[in-house]
Formats: structure tokens, C-alpha cells, sequence
């Protein structure tokens, strides 16, 4: 009678200890997705970079100081309105590169975070410049190469087309007219 009581002890306790264990992992799973769920809804806002080319063209002759505050005037303005638009947005990397005829070269680069810029928004206070540039994109104005065309070799020794001259020299009998065949025979 022993025997047959032990088994189902057992039994017993190895269905307690499965529905236990199944309860525990399904309770487990259940606050690991409630977790999942409210964390992504109460989610830390995070800091966010953002590295931003700015495109000056330069026609003609620029001065100096004009040269670098029209470039620092495109990068506040561009520092203002990203901020302004992205509130997420933590730090900002602007580089202002001058474009001249297609020869593309940089001319200053701002790093500066919102906190700094919101207490100093001064350009010249975050900004590395490139003071080779200036000269670079000053170089000689391209003047346009006047094309002239040349004459032909042939219209400079007489104004006729060869035909023409044969004709004419058949004309005034200084010509017979087989010799004359044949030079247009040729030139055909």
C-alpha cells in the first residue's frame, strides 16, 4: 500500500510544482510587457546632434569683412532655426562653405550646444575659421575667351569656288572644254 501512495505524492507535488512555476513565468512575462508598454510612454527625452552644410555663393569681388560676416549671418540664422524647430535638438554642428563657379571651399565651422548658444548667441564665440578661404574664392575674375574664327586656307587664295574658276577660264577661252571636263571631273 506504501508503494502505491508514494507515486501519487509524487504526482501531486509535481502538479503543484509545474502550475506554480507556469504562473510565475506567465506573471513574469505579463509585468515585462507592462514595463515594455509604460516605459515607452514615459521615455526620457534624448539629446539629439545634428550636423548641417550651409551654401554661400560668391559672385565677384568680396571684401574681407563682408566676406565672413555674410557666412556668420547664414550660420545664426541657421543655429536660430534649428533650435527653434527641433526642441530635441541638443547640439548642432553648422559649417558654412563658400561656392564660386562650381569650386566648393569652407570658410568657417560653429559646434555650440542649445545651453551655449541660449546664453551666448554670438557666432564668433563657437567658430572655427578657415581664414584661407577668402583668398581662395577671390582668386582672378574668369574673363570669357573671345573665340574668332578663322578664315579658310582655300578663301583666302581666291573668293570662287573651283568650279566657278573653270568655268570662268572656259568662258574667256584661256580653257578648252575636254581639259575643262576633266578638272571638274576631278573635283567631284
Amino acid at each position: 500500500m506504501r508503494q502505491s501512495r508514494q507515486p501519487e505524492v509524487v504526482r501531486v507535488a509535481l502538479t503543484e510544482w509545474i502550475g506554480k512555476g507556469l504562473t510565475r513565468h506567465f506573471l513574469i512575462v505579463v509585468a515585462a510587457a507592462f514595463l515594455c508598454f509604460v516605459g515607452d510612454s514615459y521615455r526620457s527625452v534624448q539629446a539629439e546632434a545634428k550636423s548641417i552644410v550651409v551654401d554661400m555663393s560668391v559672385y565677384g569681388q568680396v571684401e574681407y569683412g563682408d566676406f565672413f560676416g555674410r557666412a556668420e549671418a547664414m550660420a545664426s540664422d541657421e543655429i536660430s532655426h534649428q533650435f527653434s524647430q527641433n526642441p530635441t535638438l541638443s547640439e548642432i554642428q553648422v559649417v558654412v562653405v563658400g561656392d564660386r563657379d562650381g569650386e566648393i571651399v569652407p570658410i568657417l565651422r560653429i559646434t555650440v550646444s542649445r545651453t551655449q548658444w541660449q546664453e551666448t548667441p554670438r557666432v564668433s564665440f563657437w567658430t572655427d575659421y578657415y581664414s584661407a578661404s577668402y583668398a581662395l574664392l577671390q582668386r582672378y575674375e574668369r574673363q570669357p575667351t573671345e573665340i574668332v574664327a578663322r578664315t579658310p586656307v582655300r578663301a583666302t587664295i581666291g573668293t570662287q569656288r573651283p568650279n566657278s574658276q573653270i568655268d570662268q577660264a572656259l568662258d574667256e577661252g584661256r580653257l578648252a572644254g575636254t581639259v575643262a571636263q576633266e578638272y571638274l571631273d576631278e573635283l567631284d
